[in-house]
This record gives structure tokens, C-alpha cells and sequence, in this order.
């Protein structure tokens, strides 16, 4: 057996779903993966306490959203339809289980620091009207380009960047051995959305896509995300639980998988990916 983040992310949900343990040659997988990701996003400067992690935090935001990569260039201006199907089904995997996972995490954490979580699960979860779930949301978009709405179909067809961007949210919620990582991360993701989504919003406007919410929804509600992520750091460190080394390792970490996902996806999708065979399924 070839180990994979595909067969990785398999045995994440069957870990959610049927509470089947992971077998131990995928966890030792898992575990190379993210020492040499860390080693190789380490940098040299490492804070020592929430000051100095908003200091480099700030900075690295700026340098991030200073200049639109030429990627996301390409999908605002140039992506025709047939290529964006093949991002959608890219991220469909995140897409089709959004913030599912968090709920590990939350015990893990001090009642005031499970109080900025809560607020976004409530949003990432429609405040309770399925309609508006992120998820539905997904589905909503997938329907409307002709492609299938079930996870293993999608399973099947993401390539293994897409599934190491969906399993590194399954290791910061449930394996990591700190919640400061997932703090540093999920913090960071919400903040570059807003920016980083653009792209997206830009293409639905330039080519009519109808379900356009999944994005435009983000947009929008992540600057507030960004804030609760500000206010669960805070409220890790009122309670000295916050880890500052690991919460920027968490930042380094979810900024390089999340690139790369997002790289090799436009490329595929430039390329006439495989993965076509999917969004073209009924």
C-alpha cells in the first residue's frame, strides 16, 4: 500500500464518521508530513509572546495581500468555465465537510476561549438555517456547474494537495499537541480570505455563475472570522495556555498548504486535469 494524503484523508472521516482508529502507518505518514513542513517553513525569528506575534503576523498579512499573485490574476480575467470546475472540485473536499472538524478542537480549549470558536462555527453553519450552511453553499455552486454533491466522488478525484489542505485542518483540530497551532492558522486563514477569495467573485460576476454565495458569504463574514481568531489568541494567552512559537508554526504551516493547494489546482485546471472527469459527471 502507497500511503497517501488521499488514503489519509479516508481514514480521517472514518475516524468522524465510525469512530475507526487511524491505522499507525498513516499517522507516522501524517507525522513526516508536518515535521519536514515545519522545518521547511520555519523561520528564523520566532515570538516569545502576543505582541511580537502580532507584530510578525501584521507584516506577513501585509507582504501577502500587497501583490495578487499571477494564479489569481487568472482566474479573475482568463479561467474559462470548464477550468473552474476543476478548482471547485480542488476544494470540494473542504468544501463538503466545512468546519466539521473544529468540534475536536473545542474542548481542548478554556470556556472564554471557546466563545470566538462558537461565534464562527454559528456562521460557518448558516446560524442554524441549513440553507445558509457553507456546505450547502458548496453544493449549491457544484450543482449549478454539473457536478456531483457526495464526498466520495470527490474523494476520488482530488488530487493530493487538495487533500493535504483538507487533512492539515484535521491535524490542528484533533492530533496537534497544542491548540495554539490551530489558533495561529485558522487565524491567519480568515484574515487572507476576504482578499484572497476576490479572484473567485470576480470570475462568478465575469462568467454568470449563479451560486456565487460561497464566495461573496466569505468575503463578507470572514473579516469578522478574522477578529474572532484576534480574540481566541487573546483569550488563550489570558489563561497562559497559548503557545506563541506554535501558533506562528501554525501560521507558516496553513500559509504554505494552503498555496500550494491553491498553485497546483490552477494549474491543473490550466492543464486539463484529470480531474475534469468529475465535473463533467451527472
Amino acid at each position: 500500500m502507497t500511503l497517501s494524503h488521499k488514503l489519509l484523508f479516508r481514514a480521517n472521516r472514518a475516524l468522524i464518521d465510525h469512530l475507526q482508529p487511524i491505522e499507525p502507518a498513516l499517522l507516522a505518514f501524517e507525522r513526516q508530513w508536518i515535521e519536514t513542513l515545519t522545518a521547511r517553513t520555519q523561520t528564523p525569528e520566532q515570538p516569545a509572546t502576543l505582541s511580537q506575534w502580532r507584530r510578525m503576523f501584521d507584516a506577513l498579512i501585509a507582504q501577502d495581500t500587497a501583490h495578487e499573485p499571477p494564479s489569481a490574476r487568472y482566474v479573475a480575467e482568463a479561467m474559462t468555465r470548464d477550468e473552474f470546475k476543476v478548482l471547485v472540485q480542488a476544494f470540494a473536499l473542504d468544501g463538503l465537510t466545512e468546519a466539521q472538524v473544529f468540534y475536536h478542537l473545542m474542548p481542548r480549549l478554556s470556556l472564554e476561549a471557546q466563545m470566538p470558536m462558537v461565534r464562527m462555527l454559528l456562521d460557518e453553519f448558516g446560524c442554524g438555517n441549513l440553507k445558509r450552511s457553507h456546505t450547502t453553499l458548496y453544493k449549491a455552486l457544484l450543482s449549478e456547474l454539473g457536478m456531483p454533491t457526495d464526498l466520495p466522488s470527490h474523494i476520488e478525484a482530488t488530487n493530493e494537495a487538495g487533500c493535504a489542505f483538507a487533512n492539515l485542518f484535521c491535524w490542528l483540530a484533533m492530533r496537534a499537541d497544542d491548540p495554539s497551532w490551530f489558533a495561529g492558522m485558522i487565524t491567519y486563514f480568515e484574515t487572507v480570505v476576504p482578499t484572497a477569495f476576490g479572484c473567485y467573485t470576480a470570475l462568478c460576476q465575469r462568467l454568470g455563475i449563479q451560486a456565487h454565495a460561497y464566495y461573496s458569504e466569505h468575503v463578507h463574514i470572514d473579516v469578522f472570522h478574522a477578529l474572532e481568531g484576534q480574540r481566541l489568541l487573546k483569550a488563550m494567552d489570558n489563561s497562559g495556555a497559548l503557545d506563541c512559537r506554535k501558533a506562528w508554526q501554525g501560521v507558516c504551516l496553513g500559509r504554505a498548504v494552503i498555496d500550494e493547494a491553491f498553485e497546483q489546482a490552477v494549474q491543473d485546471a490550466r492543464a486539463g486535469s484529470p480531474g475534469q472527469e468529475v465535473a463533467h459527471a451527472g
